[in-house]
C-alpha cells in the first residue's frame, strides 16, 4: 500500500529505490564473484597444462577463458598479443573453455596438443586468425602450417592429460560463473566479453594496484 502509494505520488522515488536496490545487487554479486576469484586463483593463474605468455615470475597475470569459435575472442586477439608484447612483467594465461560446440572442443585439443610441442603461441594465433568456419580438416591443416607433428598431435589430443585440463575449466568457469567467451581476469576483478587492449592494461593495473 505504501509503495502503490508513493508511486502515484511521486514515482521517481520509487523509481530510485528500485535502481539503489538493483546496484546494491550488483556490487553484492561482484564481490561474491570476486571472492570466488581470489579463492581458486592458485588453479586460475598456476595450474599446470594451462598455455601462457610471459615471465612465471610476472608482477601481475592475466587470465583469459576463451573459445576458438567464438566471434569476440577472434577480435580481441591483436589486442590481448599486444599487451603481453607492450607489459614484459605480466603473464597472460589461456584457459582453454570450449563451450561452441564440438568443433570447439576439437580446436581447444589441438591447442593443448601444440603446445606440448613447444608451438602454441604459433598455432593460436593462426587458429584464432583463420577466415571462415573451423572444420577438423580446416584445424589439422593450420597444424601442418604451423610446423605441428600431426601424428603425434592427434595422440596428444586423445591424452588424459588434455581432457583433465578442459574439464579442469568447466568447473572452474561454473564455480566463477562464467558462461560465456571471452572472459577476463586478474586477482580482485573480472570483465566479461570482448575488451579492448586499454582496458585490458587498465584492469592489470588495478591488480597491481590492489597488490
Amino acid at each position: 500500500a505504501i509503495i502503490e502509494y508513493l508511486r502515484q505520488k511521486d514515482p521517481e522515488i520509487v523509481l530510485k529505490a528500485v535502481e539503489a536496490w538493483w546496484d546494491e545487487q550488483e556490487e553484492y554479486r561482484r564481490q561474491r564473484q570476486v571472492g570466488r576469484i581470489a579463492a581458486n586463483w592458485e588453479a586460475l593463474a598456476r595450474a599446470e597444462g594451462d598455455p601462457a605468455i610471459g615471465p612465471e615470475d610476472a608482477d601481475a597475470v592475466l587470465v583469459e577463458f576463451f573459445d576458438y569459435r567464438c566471434g569476440f575472442c577472434k577480435r580481441v586477439l591483436g589486442d590481448v598479443m599486444a599487451l603481453a608484447a607492450a607489459d614484459s612483467r605480466l603473464r597472460i594465461v589461456f584457459k582453454e573453455f570450449p563451450i561452441l560446440g564440438p568443433l570447439s572442443v576439437v580446436a581447444a585439443r589441438a591447442s593443448l596438443a601444440a603446445d606440448r610441442q613447444g608451438k602454441w603461441t604459433e598455432f593460436h594465433v593462426a587458429l584464432m586468425s583463420a577466415p571462415g568456419a573451423l572444420s577438423e580438416d580446416r584445424i589439422m591443416d593450420i597444424a601442418a602450417e604451423t610446423g605441428l607433428d600431426i601424428a603425434q598431435l592427434r595422440v596428444d589430443m586423445e591424452s588424459e592429460a588434455v581432457t583433465a585440463v578442459i574439464e579442469r575449466n568447466r568447473v572452474l568457469a561454473n564455480a566463477l560463473g562464467i558462461g560465456g567467451t571471452p572472459a577476463f581476469l586478474v586477482k580482485n576483478a573480472i570483465v566479461p566479453g570482448a575488451a579492448s587492449q586499454e582496458d585490458l592494461a587498465k584492469l592489470v593495473a588495478g591488480a597491481r594496484e590492489a597488490g
